[in-house]
C-alpha cells in the first residue's frame, strides 16, 4: 500500500483511539464485577466462581449446578408451598373507605338537580382528583424513595387545593354548601391516609430508629458516579488520547497542577482520588453500603458515610478555584463530584413516623432519642388542625350573612396552609430550619386574625414613598365576627385552636417546645441575615417568609376564573379577590408586617417575575460588535 504523507500519523491515532476504547470498557468491566461481585481481582476465576456461587445461593438453578456436582440429578421437583392470604391491615381498611366516601360526594354533586349548570366541571373533578389519588396512594408506598415521597406531598397538595376550593364554592352557594364541605371532609380523610401510608411504608422495611434518608433516588446515584467517572478521563487526557488535539489542553494542565496544588495545601493523601480505580472503588463502597435504599442500608450509611464524603470533600475544597487558568474540564469534574456528594446528604422525612405510628410505640422500638420538640409539635399540629376543620364545618351552617362567609373563606385559606405547615414539618429535621420558617408563615397571617389589630384608616405613605412597600388595606369588615360582644361557642372554639396552631408555627411568648427562644426569631427578622446552613447560604430569613406568602397570593389570584365559573356569584367577587377582598387583604398585611420588621436588609419585592434572558447567537454578536467598531474607527 502507497504510503501518502500523514497516512501513519493517521493509522496512529487510529489505533491510539482504540486502544483507549478497549482499555475504557476493561476497566468499565472490571469496576462492574468489583462493585457488583466484591472481588479484589476480576480477572481471578475463582474468585469469581466463588463470588457467584454465594451471590445466588438461594436460586434454584445455582442449588440444581451445586448438586450435580456433588453427584445429585440436576432437575429436581420442588415442593409447593400454601401462599399466604394477606389480612388487611387498619390503614388499607381507612383508604378504602376514603376513597369510596369521595367516589359518593362526588356522584351526590354531579347529580345534584341544584349542581346540573356545573356538571362538566363536576365530572372533570371527578377525573383529576380520582387520578390524584392513584398517583399519590402509589408513590406513598415507597417512602423511603426519595422521588416518589415528593411525588406524594405533591399529589397531597393538590388534593388540598381542591378541598380548599370546594369549600370556597360551598361557602358561596349556600344550598350546597353540606354537600361541597363533605366532598371537602372526604378529600381530607385521603390526604391523610397518604401520610400515614409514607410513614407505614418506612416502618414495614424495618426503618425504626434510623435517620438518615438519602437526597437522591438510589438508582441515580450509580448515574451520578459514573458521571463523576467521565469528567475525570475529561481531566486526565483519556478520553482525548489519539484524537486531534485542535483545542488547547487546558483539561489535562490542570491535572499536572492539581498534584502540586494538593501537596502545598498539606493533602497530599488526596492524590490518590486522582486515579480512576481509587476513586471509583470509593464511590462504590459509599453505593454498596447503601444496600439498594434499604432500611439497614441507610442506618449504615448514617454511621460510615462520613469517612468517605469527607475525604471527597476535601478534594472538592481543596482544588476549588485554586488552578489558573479555570480548565472547563475540571470545572465539569468539580460539579460532578459535588453532585455525588449532595446525593449522600441527609434528608428530611422520618418526622413521617411520628405521624404514623402510635405514641405508645416511640420509647423503644424507634430509636433511643427521645422525642423532639419539633416531633412534638408536629403531633400537636395534626391534632389541632383536626379540631379547627370540625369548628369550622359549623360557622356557615348557623349563620350565613355576608360577613360569616367572607369569614369562612379566610378561615379555610387558614385550613389549607396548616397542611402545608404540616407537609413542612414532615420534611423538617431541625427545631428551627428552612421547612419551619416556612411553615411560620401562616402564623404571621394568623397574628391579624386573631390578636394584632388593624388600622382603622391606612396610614398616609411617610415620603420618600417605597415603590416596593405593600400598601397597607383597611381593616375588613369580616373580623367582626372575631370582636362581637357575645360571640358563639363555635367562633370562641375557633379562636383558641387558632391561637394553640400559631404558637406551635412560631415562639412567641407562651409557646412551648421550642428550643429557639422568641428574641432570637425576632432578631432573625429584623436583620434578615444569611442562613446559618451553609447548603442555603444564599438565601435570607425575612426573605423566605416574604416569598412564602408571595407565592400564596399568587395562587389565591389564579383561583378567580375557577370561582366565578362555577358559583352564582351571592357575593361580588371583588370581596374575594380584589384588591381589597378578604384574601388580598390578610396576606398583604402580613407581607407588609414582614417588609416593615426586616430593616436591617430589606426584602426584595416581587411583583412580577422576570422573564429569562436568551443571550444573543454568536454570529448576531459578532455582527453587533463589527458594527460598533465599524461607528469608532474611522474610514481611511
Amino acid at each position: 500500500m502507497a504510503n501518502y504523507p500523514g497516512s501513519n500519523s493517521l493509522i496512529n491515532a487510529q489505533r491510539g483511539a482504540e486502544s483507549v476504547a478497549g482499555d475504557r470498557q476493561r476497566m468499565a468491566l472490571d469496576n462492574l464485577l468489583r462493585r457488583e461481585l466484591h472481588v479484589g481481582d476480576p480477572t481471578d476465576p475463582a474468585q469469581i466462581a466463588q463470588a457467584l456461587s454465594e451471590r445466588y445461593q438461594n436460586d434454584a438453578r445455582a442449588q440444581a449446578i451445586d448438586g450435580e456436582a456433588r453427584g445429585l440429578p440436576f432437575l429436581r421437583t420442588q415442593s409447593l408451598r400454601p401462599v399466604d392470604i394477606t389480612t388487611p391491615t387498619a390503614t388499607n381498611l381507612d383508604l378504602d373507605q376514603s376513597r369510596a366516601d369521595v367516589n359518593l360526594d362526588l356522584q351526590e354533586l354531579i347529580t345534584a338537580n341544584l349542581s346540573k349548570d356545573i356538571r362538566p366541571e363536576l365530572e372533570g373533578w371527578r377525573t383529576v382528583i380520582n387520578r390524584s389519588i392513584d398517583e399519590g396512594v402509589s408513590a406513598a408506598s415507597f417512602g423511603m424513595d426519595p422521588n416518589k415521597r415528593d411525588i406524594a406531598f405533591a399529589m397531597r397538595r393538590q388534593l388540598g387545593e381542591y378541598a380548599r376550593l370546594s369549600r370556597m364554592i360551598g361557602a358561596l352557594t349556600p344550598a350546597m354548601n353540606r354537600s361541597f364541605r363533605g366532598l371537602a371532609q372526604s378529600i381530607d380523610e385521603v390526604c391523610a391516609v397518604m401520610l400515614v401510608l409514607m410513614g407505614e411504608s418506612m416502618a414495614n422495611v424495618g426503618f425504626a430508629g434510623g435517620r438518615f434518608l438519602l437526597q437522591a433516588p438510589y438508582s441515580e446515584l450509580q448515574s451520578r458516579r459514573d458521571a463523576v467517572l467521565n469528567a475525570l478521563r475529561r481531566v486526565d487526557g483519556a478520553s482525548a488520547r489519539g484524537m486531534n488535539n485542535d483545542a488547547w489542553p487546558r483539561g489535562m494542565r490542570a491535572y499536572r497542577h492539581m498534584s502540586t496544588v494538593l501537596e502545598a495545601k498539606g493533602q497530599g493523601d488526596l492524590r490518590s482520588l486522582l486515579s480512576e480505580g481509587e476513586i471509583a472503588r470509593t464511590m462504590d463502597e459509599l453505593i454498596h453500603n447503601a444496600g439498594g435504599g434499604s432500611s439497614t442500608g441507610m442506618r449504615t450509611l448514617g454511621a460510615t458515610s462520613w469517612a468517605p464524603l469527607n475525604r471527597l470533600n476535601r478534594f472538592v475544597n481543596t482544588t476549588l478555584r485554586q488552578i489558573s487558568p479555570t480548565s472547563p474540564e475540571l470545572a465539569t469534574l468539580h460539579e460532578a463530584m459535588k453532585l455525588f456528594i449532595e446525593g449522600f446528604h441527609p434528608a428530611g422525612g422520618f418526622r413521617l413516623l411520628r405521624v404514623a405510628r402510635p405514641a405508645v410505640l416511640n420509647y423503644g422500638l424507634y430509636g433511643p432519642a427521645s422525642v423532639s420538640g419539633a416531633e412534638m409539635r408536629l403531633i400537636d399540629l395534626v391534632n389541632h388542625r383536626g379540631m379547627l376543620a370540625r369548628h369550622l364545618d359549623c360557622l356557615t351552617l348557623c349563620t350565613c350573612d355576608d360577613k360569616t362567609v367572607l369569614a369562612q373563606i379566610v378561615l379555610d385559606k387558614m385550613l389549607h396552609e396548616v397542611d402545608r405547615a404540616i407537609d413542612f414539618y414532615c420534611t423538617g429535621d431541625i427545631d428551627l430550619g428552612l421547612p419551619e420558617v416556612r411553615a411560620a408563615a401562616c402564623s404571621h397571617m394568623l397574628d391579624f386574625l386573631i390578636d394584632v389589630p388593624w388600622p382603622l384608616v391606612p396610614p398616609a405613605p411617610v415620603p420618600p414613598v417605597d415603590p416596593d412597600r405593600p400598601l397597607c388595606p383597611t381593616r375588613p369588615d369580616y373580623l367582626d365576627v372575631f370582636t362581637v360582644p357575645n360571640p358563639s361557642r363555635t367562633v370562641l372554639d375557633i379562636k383558641d385552636e387558632l391561637t394553640a396552631i400559631r404558637k406551635l408555627l412560631r415562639p412567641i411568648d407562651g409557646a412551648a417546645g421550642w428550643k429557639t427562644a422568641p428574641a432570637t426569631y425576632v432578631a432573625y427578622l429584623k436583620s434578615n441575615q444569611n442562613w446559618p446552613n451553609a447548603d442555603y447560604s444564599n438565601l435570607l430569613f425575612a426573605q423566605v417568609l416574604y416569598d412564602e406568602l408571595h407565592q400564596q397570593r399568587e395562587t389565591d389570584r389564579r383561583w378567580r376564573p375557577v370561582v366565578e365559573q362555577m358559583t352564582s356569584r351571592c357575593l361580588p367577587i371583588e370581596r374575594i379577590f380584589g384588591s381589597a377582598g378578604c384574601l388580598e387583604t390578610i396576606v398583604t398585611r402580613a407581607l407588609l408586617f414582614i417588609y416593615d420588621e426586616a430593616v436591617a436588609a430589606p426584602v426584595k419585592a416581587k411583583s412580577t417575575l422576570p422573564e429569562t434572558l436568551i443571550p444573543r447567537d454568536g454570529d448576531e454578536s459578532l455582527e453587533v460588535i463589527a458594527g460598533h467598531v465599524g461607528a469608532i474607527v474611522p474610514k481611511i
